[in-house]
């Protein structure tokens, strides 16, 4: 149960059992998933006030005075936290990831730093240290880490392939490609090894062994994106037919025009969101802004009538494919879906999306709710590219497919397609939505 209904069982429950800690940190969450954030502080700095001393309530503060703005009191909030509780690795993540959209990128890890040396036995804490600073491009620091923690807890094919995401990084890829056998043929069934040992391989141009690691890392964990991605690469450089059959661009890549949105209304509260002032280290935009938590999630009149409405003009776009049992794509078509992730992006003036992918996704979106006067029309600059590979790889290939936005378009696609944008000039704000879903069964359960 969640929700109003949710709220008001907490609420009744309280005024008869006020000392219950644990459900004031209940009704801070729900108030903070209504939207409500100053409903939420006050829950939960009623539980605190009352003895409770849990990390989790405590993080879930801080995380609502980011909602609410109050960022320095909320990275102080994180600090504390993660002073007092080394192992929380959500105040760790969520603070490494705040502080590059503060403008503060240079503290990011800072916190991970000293808890790895005030507890340097957590491997938990490890695990989260590197995965963050992978996200956030920290690449000399993600080595050492993988370094140490190698020496610390002994050999281990997880932590080959973050250090050999470190070093295919910075381009020392003969030695990547070693760390990435090395995994490989240690853990033989760890998908991340065969996906790194993919990448590796195809930026040092082996496609055969590029191909052949994908697939079989495509194979061990089909629903990651990833591999899918390599190969529609993989296969455009060998000439493979199996390129069109996976990524058929013309066929997959839906535009559609929302009719029964208010787009002012929705501009506005979107505006509203953007509170930051540079754009997030581990995401694609660069040269803008992006909102916080799951937009979705919201209950903004504007933004629930746009959720619905692209909850509809989903249906209708699946409805038009067909199944086919063999296509990572279209074998998961069910008819209905979970979004699990939903965001806004501002971008400023000679702002873009760099080319990536969505890995843990299976439908991904572009929706434009406000576009300079500069953007679309009978320009490419501001427009959406399909089918350039992440930059890293150092290939040089044009797109496959290029859509020109218009306010008002929604565009659907798989999550292993290639996308970003293209850079624009203009005094006024691109303003979109993003989303990604996954397919559900009629259980509701992933598909």
């Amino acid at each position: 149960m969640s929700g109003p209904a949710e709220i008001a069982r907490l609420q009744q429950h309280l005024r008869t059992v006020p000392g219950d800690l644990a459900r004031w940190h209940n009704l801070g969450v729900e108030w903070r998933l209504a939207g409500n954030y100053a409903a939420a502080l006050s829950a939960l700095e009623e539980g605190i006030k009352r003895g409770m001393r849990a990390p989790e309530t405590l993080s879930v503060r801080a995380h609502v005075l980011a909602d609410m703005g109050r960022f320095d009191d909320a990275v102080t909030e994180y600090r504390r936290v993660i002073k007092d509780f080394p192992g929380q690795v959500d105040a760790h993540e969520t603070l490494a990831k705040l502080l590059p959209q503060l403008g503060r990128g240079d503290e990011a890890l800072d916190g991970f730093r000293a808890a790895l040396k005030a507890a340097p036995d957590i491997g938990i804490l490890w695990v989260s240290a590197m995965a963050t600073a992978r996200v956030l491009g920290e690449w000399q620091q993600l080595l050492e880490w993988a370094r140490a923690a190698n020496a610390r807890f002994g050999h281990d094919a997880m932590i080959d392939v973050f250090a050999a995401n470190a070093l295919s990084a910075m381009d020392r890829d003969d030695e990547a490609f070693d760390e990435a056998m090395k995994a490989a043929a240690f853990a033989e069934e760890y998908a991340p090894a065969q996906l790194t040992l993919a990448h590796v391989a195809l930026k040092k141009g082996d496609l055969k062994l590029a191909e052949a690691a994908a697939l079989e890392a495509a194979k061990l964990d089909p629903r990651d994106q990833s591999s899918w991605a390599l190969l529609t690469v993989i296969w455009r450089l060998q000439g493979d037919r199996r390129e069109q059959w996976l990524a058929d661009y013309n066929r997959l890549v839906i535009p559609l025009m929302l009719s029964d949105v208010d787009l002012p209304a929705v501009r506005d509260a979107l505006t509203g969101l953007h509170v930051t002032r540079a754009h997030p280290a581990d995401q694609s935009l660069r040269g803008g802004t992006q909102t916080r938590g799951n937009l979705f999630d919201r209950k903004e009149p504007a933004v629930v009538q746009l959720r619905q409405a692209i909850e509809r003009a989903i249906g209708a776009a699946m409805a038009m494919l067909e199944h086919d049992a063999h296509h990572p794509f279209l074998s998961r078509i069910t008819g209905s879906l979970k979004f699990q992730g939903s965001w806004s992006v501002r971008l400023a003036s000679e702002g873009f999306h760099i080319s990536h992918i969505h890995p843990h996704g299976w439908l991904s979106s572009a929706c434009y709710i406000d576009l300079p006067a500069e953007v679309g029309g009978n320009s490419d600059a501001g427009a959406l590219a399909f089918g350039i590979p992440d930059a890293a790889l150092k290939l040089d290939l044009k797109p496959r497919r290029v859509i020109r936005p218009q306010p008002g378009m929604l565009v659907l696609f798989p999550s292993y397609f290639w996308h970003g944008t293209l850079p624009f000039e203009s005094a006024d704000k691109r303003l979109t939505v993003a989303f990604d879903a996954t397919p559900v069964d009629a259980s509701g359960n992933p598909a």
